[in-house]
């Protein structure tokens, strides 16, 4: 007996429901994105001037300097993140020491600070005038001038990224069938042998995998270059759309073919990722990995120097100067003169920063709610009916991860402002709605499938045996196993959603603010006080969810 209603095919209805909610928030609008980047009057319904998109790409000034810039800032952060990430991952798996949770937790800093955030504090730490000056003195004129520049940029998106793949090369690591590398050494191979050619290549998934993962974020990345890179001098790709798609004259055929064009180099470079793994990847594993190490007292410093320096450059140091700003009024003779006046403009009642906070909660609450079930149900139909439909449900749900955010929101542009669309959702806050779930629910969905592959489908064959409803065994089964996942794709969902940039800044409607908004509107006028102000009550919020998380 088959768990789940089917239809004739054997095709479970949630399988149906999941794949035309991922191709109606992703599918469709990337749809109309490659038709309009090719015809340019689709939506007025002429194919007249068919690729004059492409045609201006080419003769874009600088186009060239932008497409390097994006491809040298993607790789140089990737390989950042692999340097300072993989070595924390290895130690979480490989070795037993106090405090590990905590230092597994402090990964967890970026999710807190987004990337555009982070660069904020630290243009507000290091400029001319900025806290450093004010506190210590002097900055040094080595490392004001490698900030506010190439490497300033990407280090910015390092420290916003390396946590993920901290995170995936643990659980690679905890996957590895130890018996492998044991079975080597008793015959005689050395140490570094065994590393490369046994771990390093079972490895290999999870490093490519986080690997392209942050490299079409620092890609796509809007809010890094938008505060780091005018002072920079580092034109890039994702702030050249912004400013076709948000600055008068608009030229939409010029920024759907720059749209169209990250969106193939992302999926090219997903593909090589593939061929390296067919190749050189080793094969799926499935192991409880090599036996924990205890450290000595020697081992332990050392692990938590290196957790305690990443977590003070990464999460310590711009929390602090966020925090600080924001309580700042001016500094007086290298003292600080308190004031909690920006709270108070935040909190007015009837201003902005209020209604910014209240529109991001309910939009946040709102999208995770959705996405949560919507990831339940691809995960069941996957589990229970994995028939064709079921398969594509599942593939379609890491779409919004490959593809490159602000690459989606031009797509939503013009996808929910076409002639035939009945419902007036665009220039509206339900785009925001829908910008999220497009964007977000990637996560939902794997932390959902995840948790689906603990629950035996033995329990459900049991209960529906001893006349349980299918409503029943939902409720008092699937649903409490499941619960800890959904949970924990929930919070990520709500806080991805709270501290979203490039969707709020890009399909803004009139009279609306976020908190993404009203941070940048803030920076581009030059209250950054202000903008800080909101940012500490966005982390709060964002913190107090994840922290409300049960440990199991």
């Amino acid at each position: 007996m088959k768990a789940g209603n089917t239809t004739k095919g054997g095709t479970s209805w949630a399988a149906w429901i999941a794949c035309a909610f991922v191709l109606l928030t992703v599918g469709y609008p990337l749809a109309v994105l490659a038709v309009q980047a090719v015809f340019p009057e689709a939506l007025a319904g002429s194919l007249a001037e068919a690729g004059r998109g492409f045609v201006e790409l080419v003769r874009t000034p600088g186009l060239g300097e932008m497409l390097g810039n994006s491809l040298r800032w993607g790789a140089a952060t990737t390989l950042g993140a692999w340097l300072l990430g993989a070595p924390a991952g290895w130690a979480l798996a490989r070795f037993e020491f106090p405090g590990k949770r905590l230092a597994r937790l402090s990964l967890l800093a970026p999710v807190m600070l987004p990337p555009f955030l982070l660069a904020l504090a630290y243009i507000l730490l290091l400029q001319p005038g900025g806290l450093w000056e004010q506190a210590i003195g002097v900055v040094p004129a080595w490392l004001q001038k490698s900030f506010f520049g190439f490497w300033g940029v990407t280090g910015a998106m390092v420290l916003a990224s390396y946590g993920a793949v901290a995170l995936a090369v643990e659980a690679g690591w905890r996957g590895l069938p130890a018996r492998a590398a044991e079975a080597a050494e008793s015959l005689g191979a050395r140490h570094w042998q065994v590393w490369a050619h046994i771990l390093l290549p079972l490895m290999l998934p999870a490093l490519v995998n986080s690997g392209l993962l942050v490299f079409v974020d620092a890609m796509s990345n809007f809010g890094v270059p938008a505060a780091l890179g005018p002072r920079a001098n580092l034109p890039l790709l994702p702030a050249e759309i912004h400013a076709l798609v948000t600055s008068w004259p608009v030229n939409l055929p010029l920024a759907t073919a720059l749209s169209l064009l990250l969106c193939v180099m992302a999926a090219a470079l997903f593909q090589l990722g593939r061929v390296v793994l067919r190749k050189h990847g080793g094969g799926r594993t499935r192991g409880s990995g090599p036996a924990l190490r205890k450290l000595g007292a020697g081992g332990v410093a050392a692990v938590w120097c290196g957790f305690g320096a990443l977590f003070t450059v990464g999460g310590g140091v711009p929390i602090g100067v966020v925090v600080i700003a924001s309580l700042v009024e001016r500094w007086n003779g290298g003292s600080p003169v308190w004031t909690a006046a920006h709270y108070q403009a935040v909190f007015a009642a009837g201003g902005e920063g209020r209604a910014a906070l209240a529109t991001s909660a309910w939009l946040a609450t709102g999208a995770a709610t959705i996405c949560v079930l919507a990831g339940a149900g691809a995960a069941y139909a996957t589990a229970r009916n994995p028939g064709w439909v079921a398969r594509l449900a599942d593939q379609l749900s890491v779409l919004p991860r490959v593809v490159p955010s602000i690459a989606v929101a031009v797509a939503l542009i013009l996808a929910w402002n076409a002639p035939w669309v009945a419902l007036p959702i665009y220039n509206t806050v339900w785009i925001l709605l829908l910008a999220y779930l497009a964007l977000y629910q990637g996560d939902a969905a794997r932390l959902a499938d995840t948790g689906m592959r603990t629950v035996g489908v033995n329990l459900e064959q049991a209960a529906e045996v001893l006349g349980a409803s299918r409503g029943r065994v939902w409720r008092e089964i699937v649903l409490p196993l499941l619960r800890p996942a959904l949970l924990a794709g929930w919070a990520l969902t709500f806080v991805a959603c709270l501290r979203d940039l490039v969707a709020s800044v890009m399909l803004l409607p009139p009279g609306t603010q976020t908190v993404g908004s009203y941070i940048f509107t803030q920076f581009e006028q030059g209250d950054l006080a202000r903008a800080m102000a909101m940012a500490v009550c966005a982390v709060g919020l964002g913190a107090a969810t994840l922290l409300c998380l049960p440990r199991r």
